[in-house]
């Protein structure tokens, strides 16, 4: 994991998932790309009754404001101690993330949230990058401003095929770990499919345990959560949308709810 985006907007999350972008290159020795996007529709707004450009003036604002936001942001960056650049992009903020993560290991995201917008809460593109980016996206839930890489971690896994490319774009930061979890919610005791996610693991030279939850009371991703605080997890690994993001929305799939509600970093994979 050597080469990591971090998503830039002058959102109220942005210093928390810096630092946690910081603190994943410090502990993988990988260099940082800070791309700034300005959306469409911060350029040209619609009256009720047809369209009007907002004045220039407004465009001026949102210029002062991103200058400002870099200048804050390289002024931290200008310590760090790590490598990084800057990189300038505007149109759909979702999709120039996921381009710009091409040659990239891991994105970096905040938690959406799903409320009504102040106007300084982080866009709302965690669900498109997550389903389109193929790489690694770390998802940093609101108010978390560290990554602790010597914490335990914890793998959820139903034996998908998202959930492998989970453990696989996770495995520099599951070698760090004191210890990592492999979860399963709902399985039969004696059948543990979480065995062959070990079993790979202990090829890298990762240690894991399995553990079997019993889905009786919880939700999956209540069991998860649950899980999580009990054994002060650091980092939770798992597949994203493992039937179709369509069918995830009307069932509310384990995907969406934990990227609603955990207070966990997430690290996702497709």
């Amino acid at each position: 994991m050597k080469s990591i985006l971090l998503q830039v907007f002058s959102d109220d999350q942005l210093d928390h998932r810096l630092s946690v972008a910081l603190d994943v290159c410090r502990a993988t020795g990988a260099h940082l790309t800070c791309l700034q996007v300005t959306p469409y529709d911060a350029f040209v707004a619609m009256d009720p009754v047809g369209g009007m450009p907002f004045e220039a003036f407004f465009l001026e604002q949102l210029r002062t404001d991103e200058l400002e936001t870099r200048r804050r942001a390289e002024a931290r960056l200008a310590t760090s101690g790590i490598a990084w650049d800057w990189q300038i992009a505007s149109g759909d903020v979702a999709g120039a993330v996921v381009a710009g993560a091409s040659l990239h290991d891991l994105i970096v995201v905040s938690q959406s949230v799903r409320r009504r917008g102040t106007g300084t809460d982080p866009l709302p593109i965690v669900d498109d990058v997550v389903v389109a980016a193929r790489c690694a996206v770390l998802v940093v839930p609101r108010g978390v401003d560290r990554f602790e890489p010597r914490q335990p971690a914890m793998v959820a896994w139903n034996a998908s095929s998202e959930a492998a490319a989970a453990v696989r774009r996770a495995l520099p930061l599951l070698a760090l770990a004191t210890s990592v979890a492999i979860v399963a919610v709902g399985e039969d005791e004696d059948r543990f499919p979480q065995t062959a996610a070990s079993v790979y693991l202990s090829r890298h030279g990762i240690r894991s345990d399995v553990h079997s939850l019993p889905q009786t009371g919880f939700s999956t991703d209540e069991a998860l959560a649950r899980f999580a605080d009990e054994h002060h997890i650091g980092l939770l690994v798992m597949g994203a949308y493992g039937h179709s993001r369509f069918r995830e929305m009307l069932l509310g799939g384990v995907t969406r709810q934990l990227l609603a509600k955990s207070k966990v970093p997430l690290l996702l994979g497709n």
